[in-house]
C-alpha cells in the first residue's frame, strides 16, 4: 500500500475505468492501493448505519460531477481499530465535524465549502449509493482533511417587498439545515443553490413536493 498521496481531482478520478470484478477480501491494483488527495466541493453527508461519515463531494468547477468519501469511526469500526492508519482516519473525521458539525443519521444534510480531501482508493459495487461515481470510485477511508473554505450559501435575493409590507429577513425554520427565506417571494428549486434538505410542515415554498421530508431531491 502506497500511502504517499497522489495529486487527483475528482474528475480524473471518476475517469478512471473500473475493475471487471469487485473481490470480497481484497483490494486492486494500483488503484485500490493507492492514496490520492483532491480539492473538492463539498455537498453533503451523513452519518451512515455502519458509523461512517458518507461525504459527497464533486468538482470545484462542476457541482454535477460528484463522488463518495467515507470517514470510518475508528474507535469502533472492526476494519479501522487496529489499523496502522486509525489515528489519520480519526484525526480525519474530526476536522470534518469541526467544521461542518455533526451529519444527521437519519438524512444528508447539505454543506458548503471546499476541502483538500486524502484518501485510498476503492471501488465499490454501484447500488444507488447518493453522489456515488458513474465508476463507483470512492476515497476509502479518507485520512485526511483540511476544510479551506466552510459556511451556509448564501441565501437567494429577495425581490422588493410590496408598497406597505416588510421586507423579508431571516431564516425559515422550515428549513433548518441550510438558510432559506421565507416568503414572498415564493421561491423554486431552480431559485435556490441548495439540494436535499430537510424540510419540516408547513414548506411554504412547496420544495418537497413527495412530502418525504426532503427538498430539492433531483
Amino acid at each position: 500500500m502506497n500511502f504517499t498521496p497522489v495529486q487527483s481531482s475528482v474528475t480524473e478520478l471518476r475517469s478512471l475505468a473500473p475493475p471487471p470484478s469487485l473481490p470480497q477480501s481484497s483490494r486492486i491494483a494500483p488503484t485500490e492501493l493507492t492514496a490520492f488527495t483532491v480539492t473538492a466541493q463539498l455537498v453533503e453527508m451523513k452519518a451512515e448505519e455502519d458509523h461512517d461519515i458518507h461525504l459527497v463531494i464533486a468538482e470545484p468547477a462542476d457541482s454535477t460531477a460528484t463522488m463518495i468519501t467515507e470517514f470510518p469511526d475508528a474507535d469502533n469500526c472492526s476494519g479501522a481499530v487496529a489499523s496502522a492508519r486509525a489515528q489519520e482516519m480519526r484525526t480525519a473525521r474530526e476536522a470534518l465535524v469541526a467544521a461542518f458539525g455533526q451529519p444527521s443519521s437519519s438524512h444528508f444534510t447539505s454543506i458548503n465549502g471546499s476541502a483538500s480531501v486524502t484518501g485510498v482508493g476503492f471501488f465499490d459495487v454501484l447500488h444507488g449509493q447518493t453522489g456515488v461515481a458513474p465508476n463507483g470510485i470512492e476515497l476509502h477511508p479518507v485520512i485526511g482533511f483540511t476544510a479551506l473554505s466552510s459556511g451556509a450559501a448564501s441565501p437567494p435575493p429577495t425581490q422588493s417587498a410590496a408598497p406597505g409590507a416588510g421586507a423579508s429577513a431571516g431564516c425559515d425554520p422550515a428549513y433548518p439545515t441550510v438558510c432559506i427565506p421565507p416568503p414572498p417571494p415564493d421561491l423554486d428549486c431552480k431559485d435556490i443553490p441548495f439540494r436535499r434538505f430537510t424540510v419540516l410542515p408547513p414548506d411554504p415554498h412547496r420544495f418537497d413536493g413527495d412530502h418525504d421530508g426532503i427538498g430539492c431531491e433531483t
